[in-house]
This record gives C-alpha cells, structure tokens and sequence, in this order.
C-alpha cells in the first residue's frame, strides 16, 4: 500500500515539473459534446503570443476558427474554435505557441482527453447492413453450352476461310479531311459542372452538405486532371500539403475554398444563400483565369509550331 501511494505521490511531482509554466490554458463549453459541436479552447502566456500551431496530423478533430486577441494591457493570446468529428474518448494533441519577442521561450499546452457522444444511437442500422450478399454460382441448361461452343467452332470456320480467300484491291477514292474537334479543357468541364449545379437548386431544396460537397468536387476533380495529383482520395489537409509542394498558384484562396465547404459538410454550419453564391462565383472566376493563360500561350507561340502538325 505505501508503495502504491509513493507512485501516485510521484506521478503527480512528475506532472508538475513537466507542465509547461509559460501557458495557462482553459476550455469552454466543453460539457456534452457530440459529433459537430463546438467548444472553445484558450491559450494565454505571461507575454504576446504570435502563432499557434496546429499540425495536419489532426483526425479527430477540426480547428474550425483560430482567433488572435489584442487587448489593451493584457499580452496578446489566442482563442481556437474546435469541432469533434468522431465519437469516442480522445486526446487532443500539445500545440507549440510562438512569442511575439524572440527574447521569450516557445511554449508547448498541455494535452487534453474529451468524450464525444455519438449523433446516432447503437440501435441504429439504417445504414448498417442486415446481411451479407449472397452469391449463387452460374448454372445454365446443358444446350446453353452447346450453342455457345458451335458458334465458336463456326467462328473459327469463318475466320480460316478468309485468310486464304483475298479480297480484291478498290481503290479508294481519297477521303476527304474530316474537321479536327478539340477535347474541351479541364476548365471548361468544370465550369460546365459548376453550371449543372447551379442550375440543379440544392440550396433552395435544403440539401446544403450534398451542394457543398458537389461544390468542391468540383475542384477536386480539376486539380487532378491538371495538375495530376490525387485530389479525389485526399483529405483537405493532404491537398494543401501537396499544394505547398508543388508550388500551385492561389493555395491560399484554394484552402479558404475548402475549408468553407468543409464546415458546411461537416461541422454543422449553414452559410447563407450569399455566402454560397460567393463561393460559386470565386471559383467560377479562378477556372476562367486558366482561359487567359492558354490565350497567352497561344499568341506567344511562334507561328511555324502552331503549323508544324499541318506540314
């Protein structure tokens, strides 16, 4: 018993000398969670902070907002807006916080284990499936193969007599040069879709999440037919990180793009009419913009190579 109560006693030492002194941190609304809801999670420090890191390696969670506060007399800190996306038990991870001065230390929280309650209940099965499919094995009458082995052996026939059989030479009259039909550009499929889209109401229906899901892949689909990444198997995180690696133009606005449509799919958030059609309108204008680059692409090619398959 006394060699119990010398771990525990030890354990909680431990747990003082390894806390990070520079933080004081705290969490609102954060009784009762399910899938979807949001809590608030507080990180202050004796001096100004500038950043809070948040790694990509987040699964379990979402940081849907992450504010800086300034007050006047009190050292800048940050306040993050978190969304559980998976039931369960789980911890969420140290983040580093970085000083405005260099003169103060970096500064690490402290992990945290919170309890999500599941959104539907264990009964449930509507989407859970009853039983296995059941295959059944081919069996056909007996004069159903004998047809199908005749009719190979008469094919076989055929094609033996025409090898030795050789068809006289026509001379073709020279066709005449059929007309050359371009395939549509990445752009212009995807703007087609976006048209399709629009066109199809889903906002107006209340089907939000389908229309923003639609909505971004949409953009999925064409970074990976231009650029040639696997944008459909990705995750929002992974795009990004292909994106920085790559050097692909606008990621900023491509990141905002998805991370709105990710809230609408996920996190429960129901943006207005406005803010959709805004959306809409930003990635019409991006897709456009590949219009003026293959423009210029055209007028500054020399005229001998855009003539060069005709020769």
């Amino acid at each position: 018993m006394k060699k119990l109560l010398f771990l525990v006693l030890l354990c909680l030492i431990a747990s003082f000398l390894l806390a990070d002194a520079n933080i004081i941190q705290s969490l609102e609304d954060d009784d009762d969670l399910s899938v979807g809801d949001r809590f608030i999670f507080n990180i202050r420090a004796p001096y100004s902070l500038t950043e809070v890191e948040v790694p990509d390696t987040l699964t379990n969670f979402t940081v849907y907002h992450k504010e800086r506060i300034v007050e006047a007399g009190i050292p800048a800190w940050f306040r993050l807006t978190i969304v559980p996306i998976l039931p369960g038990y789980h911890t969420f991870p140290e983040l580093r916080a970085l000083p405005t001065s260099h003169q103060n230390p970096e500064a690490w929280t402290d992990r945290f284990r919170v309890n999500i309650i599941p959104v539907r209940a264990q009964t449930d099965t509507t989407l859970v499936d009853i039983k296995p499919p059941i295959s059944y094995p081919f069996q056909f009458p007996i004069w159903v193969y004998l047809v199908l082995a005749g009719a190979f052996i008469l094919s076989l026939l055929i094609f033996i007599i025409t090898l030795f059989i050789k068809p006289k030479k026509i001379e073709e009259a020279p066709a005449e040069s059929s007309p050359v039909y371009e395939k549509p550009a990445h752009w212009e499929l995807a703007i087609k879709r976006l048209d399709e889209l629009i066109e199809s109401q889903l906002v107006y229906q209340g089907k939000i999440a389908q229309h923003h899901f639609l909505l971004a892949d949409i953009q999925r689909h064409f970074m990976q037919q231009e650029y040639h990444i696997a944008a459909l198997e990705m995750t929002s995180s992974e795009i990004r990180e292909a994106m920085r690696r790559i050097g692909i133009a606008h990621s900023g606005e491509i990141n905002l793009f998805f991370g709105f449509c990710d809230r609408a799919k996920f996190a429960k958030h129901i943006p207005t009419p406005e803010e959709t059609h805004a959306m809409e309108s930003w990635l019409r204008e991006y897709l456009m913009g590949f219009e003026l680059i293959a423009a210029r692409r055209i007028l500054d090619t020399p005229r001998g190579e855009m003539h060069a398959q005709v020769r």
